[in-house]
């Protein structure tokens, strides 16, 4: 028997904060080394304390424009407290006709208290009064871009924060709010 072909488990758009105890959905990516078809293989999420939390499939159709990447959207739910917690996707060692090996990969999960307050902030270029389109905006752990008119709205649970804005070549900025 062959060895066990490697597999790669990717996950993404995973949000930034997710609410205690609100659904969130995140991008899981499984390829194999090779190229085989993973159409329909299973693979599983688990909480930070082990627990699985969600299952599925991989779908018929590969990512467009990949070669052998199958993609599929999870439907999470926030723990009950604030905090980082580390989740891990796992696509369990197969061994029909051609053997995958278990493949797994981590990735954070911050979750915040449910927002209070509503921040609006205007960014703007000194000299020119110009919208910052694309400014990065944080009251940590909460994050934001500015939109086309350099505004960005956050929503924050109730407290003090340090206020940064930031965008390429200009000086970040921070103030406590």
């Amino acid at each position: 028997m062959d060895a066990p072909h490697p597999t790669y488990v990717v996950a993404w758009d995973i949000p930034t904060n997710v609410v205690v105890r609100e659904k969130f959905t995140v991008k899981v990516g499984i390829k194999c080394s090779d190229g085989c078809s993973l159409a329909n293989s299973p693979f599983a999420l688990y909480d930070h304390e082990g627990t699985q939390v969600a299952a599925g499939t991989l779908p018929d159709e590969q990512w467009p424009d990949t070669v052998g990447l199958y993609v599929a959207d999870v439907e999470l739910e926030a723990p009950a407290s604030e905090g980082l917690y580390t989740w891990r996707v796992t696509r369990p060692q197969s061994d029909p006709e051609i053997p995958h090996a278990e493949s797994s990969i981590e990735f954070g999960v911050r979750v915040v208290g449910r927002p209070e307050c509503l921040v609006t902030i205007e960014s703007v270029d000194k000299v020119t009064q110009a919208p910052l389109i694309g400014a990065r905006v944080v009251m940590h752990p909460y994050r934001v871009v500015t939109d086309d008119h350099g505004v960005a709205r956050v929503r924050v649970a109730k407290g003090a924060y340090q206020l940064f804005v930031s965008q390429t070549n200009y000086l970040t900025s921070g103030e406590p709010v």
